[in-house]
């Protein structure tokens, strides 16, 4: 293994076991600075960027004797693959590393012995008490652990759980604590007499001078007690709705793009893959560890990053393969089941085998029982068209010779029927033509006849208009010499006059007042007059 990989893996460890990101720890720059310079004491390490003292404190001494044990085994062969790196690191068959040279007969060994000489003058310093528990600390921060117990006492607080767990056979104790967040997403309610495995690093509290394991993740011991709790979640999970069928959404039928999330190592993504088959998925792998309570924390953080993409998938698979109880509890972990429920994207699950039904199964938009079962479902529906694609291939052509031997048939049946409706339709057709001739002969005998009529009643109406027409003019001559006798202008010119009282003509001595004016019209002119004096006295003959 090179360097930069040692120093990957203790990296990534060392943010488990703390609970947090990984460039947290270190980034990716100052682990690279590290690889280029190998440095060999505290001045040179705190010259690479992104180290300070504070993690110089906390690392330092790890990180040079890593660096330190690498040197070694860099410039000595390695003989037997089954040799292990003093840091639990397997080293690789007959590896020499591009640091050395090309030229493998001329290697001289250099061991540095400056962190010896750094180690022999700080043993002459006299430390304060807060530089020896730093001290302490940074010894204690190598020695990460998982240790098993039976709970003793527990102080749940805000942030922090504080518990103590004592060995079953001698009674010795360690004082424990866990902050709220890890706590919860463990999905463990410790309670005094559960044995528990907790993996945490030792730490002294400074200001008490109390060592505590500060733990990042705990679990359940016991195949009872785990069957216990993933009971009671189960019922709790199950009372407030989560596995309910109308929360579930359909998968669709055809699905391309696929966010997986599973392990890089072991069978079940090697199964995934090979019978997932080649129907033209996209598939985008998200590593995870997927045992432990540390799982739960990798794959909670990669269903947030596929959530954050949720427009580019169309199903988010999570899958592994069989194993105890114990082995998937994080599948049972309360958290973790909320954040399948939760998720943006169509959840499968394929965890465990037949016998094995986990609560993220349970929760899951649709559960299989395999890995294998995983990948024969979301190809299930291209394998039923493609099949169903063959049949038609060989089953078409007869098919289209049988519809169209029926068509030829209902064509000879529908072309008879229609001769005869043609038949009878001609036979029609003359009745209808001899009876139309018949009927426009007697029409036009009728038309000839009222026309016959209308020259004789014009020949009467002319007659009897000419006998009305002279009566009429002989009327309005009468007439006329009759008007003329009447005339108004006749009588005037005879010395009668018209006498008017405004518009009124004058016929009573009742119809005037002294003094009225009068109009007085003669058979030439008018003239206007005064009345003064009214007699009411007979006229003489």
């Amino acid at each position: 293994m090179s360097l930069l990989n040692q120093l990957r893996q203790w990296r990534n460890n060392q943010a488990r076991i703390e609970g947090v990101d990984t460039f947290r720890v270190l980034p990716n720059a100052a682990l690279e600075a590290l690889t280029g310079t190998l440095p060999k004491n505290k001045e040179e390490m705190l010259a690479i960027k992104g180290i300070k003292e504070a993690k110089y404190r906390k690392y330092g001494v790890t990180l040079l004797s890593i660096i330190k044990e690498h040197s070694h085994s860099s410039v000595i062969p390695v003989l037997q693959s089954a040799d292990k790196h003093p840091a639990g690191i397997q080293k690789e068959k007959s590896w020499i590393p591009d640091q050395v040279g090309d030229d493998k007969n001329n290697l001289e060994v250099q061991l540095p012995n400056s962190l010896d000489d750094e180690k022999k003058q700080e043993e002459d310093q006299t430390l304060s008490v807060s530089q020896f528990l730093d001290g302490l600390n940074v010894e204690l921060s190598g020695m990460a652990s998982r240790v098993q117990g039976e709970v003793s006492s527990v102080d749940i607080r805000q942030r922090v759980i504080y518990f103590t767990i004592k060995d079953s056979q001698d009674e010795s104790t360690l004082n424990c604590l866990i902050f709220r967040y890890q706590y919860d997403v463990s999905g463990v309610e410790i309670a005094q007499g559960d044995e528990v495995i907790v993996e945490g690093v030792p730490e002294i509290y400074k200001p008490s001078g109390r060592l505590s394991l500060k733990v990042g993740v705990i679990e359940l011991f016991g195949e009872g007690a785990l069957k216990k709790a993933y009971e009671a979640l189960k019922a709790r999970l199950e009372q407030a709705g989560m596995f309910a069928s109308e929360r579930k959404r359909p998968l669709p039928e055809f699905p391309e793009r696929i966010a997986l999330i599973t392990s890089e190592q072991g069978a079940a993504i090697g199964d995934f893959t090979m019978n997932l088959g080649r129907q033209g998925f996209k598939v985008d792998f998200y590593p995870v560890s997927v045992e432990g309570k540390k799982a739960v924390f990798e794959i909670i953080k990669a269903i947030r990053y596929f959530d954050q993409h949720f427009k580019k998938y169309d199903v988010l698979v999570i899958v592994r393969g069989g194993g105890s109880l114990e082995s998937l509890q994080a599948f049972n972990n309360e958290a973790l089941v909320r954040e399948i429920a939760q998720s943006k994207i169509p959840t499968l699950l394929g965890v465990g085998h037949e016998k094995d039904v986990t609560l993220a199964a349970l929760v899951a938009d649709m559960m299989v029982s395999t890995p294998t079962a995983t990948a024969k479902q979301l190809r299930l529906h291209f394998d039923e068209a493609r099949q169903l694609l063959r049949h038609f291939e060989v089953q078409l052509p007869t098919l289209f010779r049988e519809m169209l031997a029926d068509v030829g048939n209902v064509l000879a049946r529908e072309s008879e029927a229609l001769l005869g409706y043609l038949h009878d339709f001609r036979e029609i057709v003359a009745t209808l033509r001899q009876d139309l001739t018949e009927r426009l002969f007697l029409i036009r005998a009728a038309i000839e006849q009222k026309v016959e009529l209308l020259r004789q009643g014009k020949k009467s109406l002319e007659n009897g208009f000419g006998a009305i027409l002279e009566r009429v003019t002989e009327r309005i001559l009468h007439v006329g010499e009759r008007l003329e006798q009447y005339d108004p202008k006749q009588v005037l010119k005879l010395g009668y006059s018209l006498v008017r009282k405004g518009t009124r003509v004058v016929k009573n001595i009742s119809d005037m007042r002294i003094g009225d004016i009068l109009d007085i019209q003669l058979s030439h002119g008018k003239m206007n007059a005064k009345v003064e004096e009214i007699f009411d006295a007979p006229v003489s003959s």
